[in-house]
């Protein structure tokens, strides 16, 4: 399922530094880039950075709860993003881009490999020759080593949260998420299911559709298998 009334909460859980060390990151990989299409952006932190960069950016994902959210922070931030509800695995664009962007493990919310495969097969003609696409994913050691057993709590004045990691098969989990909101007196109870695959998988698909010079990052830094995060940056052949 997308998010939805957990969307409202998101940024509050979230590290801000997170997504300024995303930007130098991309900074630093792709030169020369101005038409940007980000898949799954969640709250539009991503996209809002780069508008304020000078990019022409076009932020989308599949939930109208985070589309909605992004929505008031571009206004509230002077930022000027197009935003659009589509499906990854399901888009096409009337005009080839510079780069595409699908991070913050958005990836992992597409389960079927066959999904997978046809997201990066639409990225790949939604992409100028030689454009760059930046896509991470939950790490298959942080899915079956550092979420086993995961159980977060934190229960303050105003705010209670729970987090809960249920392991299905290899790779696979389902992420529980309860938040109770005691100034609003809101309650919030999301199931979230997301899914990783080995790293030769993923290389393997996005070479058989076309893209090349494909380099893999741990978690901004130099690649390891036990990592949180792993990052690929490839182009359009």
């Amino acid at each position: 399922m997308s998010y939805e009334a957990f969307a409202y909460y998101y940024d509050s859980l979230m590290d801000q530094d997170f997504y300024n060390d995303y930007i130098q990151f991309i900074n630093e990989h792709v030169k020369d880039y101005q038409t940007v299409l980000e898949l799954g952006c969640g709250t539009g932190e991503i996209a809002i950075r780069l508008a304020h960069l000078g990019k022409q950016v076009c932020a989308t994902d599949i939930s109208k709860d985070m589309l909605e959210v992004a929505k008031y922070k571009c206004i509230d931030f002077k930022a000027d993003v197009m935003l659009s509800r589509i499906d990854m695995c399901d888009f096409a664009v009337d005009s080839q881009l510079d780069l595409i962007l699908c991070l913050c493990d958005s990836l992992n919310y597409v389960i079927d490999l066959k999904n997978v495969k046809q997201a990066f097969e639409n990225t790949y003609n939604a992409l100028k020759k030689g454009g760059s696409f930046i896509f991470d994913i939950d790490s298959m050691y942080k899915m079956e080593t550092i979420l086993k057993d995961y159980d977060e709590e934190n229960d303050e004045d105003d705010f209670y949260f729970h987090w809960h990691v249920d392991r299905i098969s290899k790779g696979y989990v389902k992420h529980s998420v309860e938040i109770i909101d005691k100034v609003e007196n809101d309650r919030v109870y999301e199931e979230h299911y997301q899914k990783t695959y080995d790293v030769e998988t993923y290389i393997e698909l996005l070479e058989k559709i076309g893209f090349k010079n494909i380099k893999l990052y741990s978690d901004f830094s130099k690649y390891g298998t036990e990592c949180e995060r792993v990052i690929f940056v490839c182009q359009k052949g």
